[in-house]
């Protein structure tokens, strides 16, 4: 028997807002399903949706799910920029590490903003921008 990620649920105090935040970021349409808004995602070992519903209770800004994001091109600098145009946030630009910062989407869960993957594989090739 074989375990599956099936669905990450993001809480918020605002799930619609939150959901559609993270439609943007991620460009993926927001669905309003049966049982909650979510956004449908790609086959694979991989979350299916992430779900959004109302926080329970006020949570402290940065706890919860952590989610790594990255574009399939284009500088990080550039998806940062598009990011905080969406509103997320600058948690912590990462000077020792120029591959990754961390942002915080409009509810304060923190997430990681990598290189893309055309950098990533420039950087293996050898090839510099």
């Amino acid at each position: 028997m074989t375990t599956h990620l099936r669905r990450l649920t993001i809480p918020g105090q605002d799930p619609a807002a939150l959901a559609r935040f993270w439609g943007e970021v991620l460009l993926r349409p927001v669905i309003d399903g049966g049982d909650g808004l979510h956004l449908q995602m790609v086959d694979g070992n991989e979350p299916q949706a992430l779900y959004f519903t109302q926080a329970v209770a006020q949570s402290a800004p940065g706890g919860g799910p952590f989610l790594s994001v990255g574009a399939l091109c284009g500088p990080l600098a550039d998806e940062v920029e598009r990011l905080v145009r969406l509103g997320a946030v600058l948690v912590q630009d990462s000077p020792g590490d120029p591959r990754s910062v961390t942002m915080a989407d409009p509810e304060g869960h923190q997430f990681m903003v990598e290189l893309s993957d055309e950098e990533l594989l420039d950087g293996e090739l050898g090839f510099a921008r």
